[in-house]
């Protein structure tokens, strides 16, 4: 009777030993991960008895720190954006109110330079502003999409035919290729987006000739081009959709709207593709012709 008491007496030393040995361990871990959680350090947990436990939580720590690494160097960027837009829009639009405060005072000087140079100025605003909404835009779409059937074909003729003015005045030779009637169930408001992205591309890129061309790949998608012409050859396409890309830390930034578009046709369930061949620019959008279905 004795040795079986002695037996349980140490089983219950050594079960006892090892509660406490587990509590210490977790108070260590809790301690680590309080000191890690409320200070800006690079420290990770460690404690013998749970090798894989901490050698797993310190991988996690790695993947956070990395994480919240890039998210605040992706909020540096959007806030510098923001700023040189807000100055790229209160220059031009400070330079035309000066030009309209001197006509009204002096209404002799409404010269057509200068009342040129108001419109220049307020067509640069009316640039930047559209990036700012695209860009309010892509976030505030990120999980509500409206689809409808829309005709592809009439629908780009129609968005070419609101720029025909300014393509006119570029001037600049467009080509339309578009086959007729092909349909598209998508979000009109961001395809709207799209393709008035890529005709300001045009206005602000393009020069001598430009083309759009239409086209089916096959029963479940169509290809939509907008080509141009450019005064010197591009010679790398990558930086042209990267956000925020800049080649003037004090000017837009250039990648911008291509980024916008690559953002805009991928919520839509597309592709975008950006080729050059010398002093010609295409930019491919390929969508399927209804979303994919989804099988349970």
């Amino acid at each position: 009777m004795q040795i079986i008491l002695g037996f349980l007496v140490v089983g219950w030393l050594v079960l006892l030993a090892s509660h406490l040995r587990l509590w210490v361990a977790v108070r260590h871990l809790t301690a680590d991960l309080t000191y890690i959680n409320t200070h800006t350090t690079n420290a990770g947990v460690g404690w013998g008895p749970f090798k894989q436990l901490t050698t797993a939580m310190n991988v996690t720590l790695a993947q956070t720190r990395e994480l919240q690494q890039t998210q605040i160097q992706h909020e540096q960027r959007i806030e510098q954006m923001l700023l040189t837009l807000t100055h790229d829009i209160k220059t031009p639009l400070t330079v035309a109110t000066g030009y309209v405060q001197l006509i009204q005072q002096r209404p002799t000087t409404a010269t057509a330079p200068t009342l040129k140079r108001i419109l220049a100025n307020l067509s640069s605003v009316n640039y930047y502003l559209h990036y700012l909404m695209d860009f309010n835009l892509v976030r505030a779409k990120t999980t509500q999409l409206t689809m409808t059937k829309v005709n592809l074909s009439q629908f780009v003729e129609q968005e070419l035919f609101g720029f025909f003015d300014e393509l006119t005045a570029k001037p600049l030779m467009v080509t339309p290729k578009i086959r007729p009637n092909l349909t598209l169930i998508t979000d009109e408001l961001l395809l709207r987006r799209i393709i008035q992205n890529l005709v300001g591309n045009w206005l602000k890129y393009a020069v001598a000739t430009a083309s759009v061309t239409l086209t089916k790949v096959d029963a479940e998608h169509v290809c939509l081009t907008f080509e141009n012409q450019t005064t010197t050859p591009v010679t790398s396409t990558h930086p042209l959709t990267t956000p925020f890309y800049t080649t003037n830390s004090h000017g837009p930034s250039e990648g911008l709207g291509l980024n916008i578009v690559q953002s805009l046709t991928t919520m839509l369930g597309g592709r975008m593709q950006v080729t050059t061949s010398g002093d010609l620019f295409k930019v491919s959008l390929t969508f399927r012709t209804r979303p994919p279905k989804v099988t349970m």
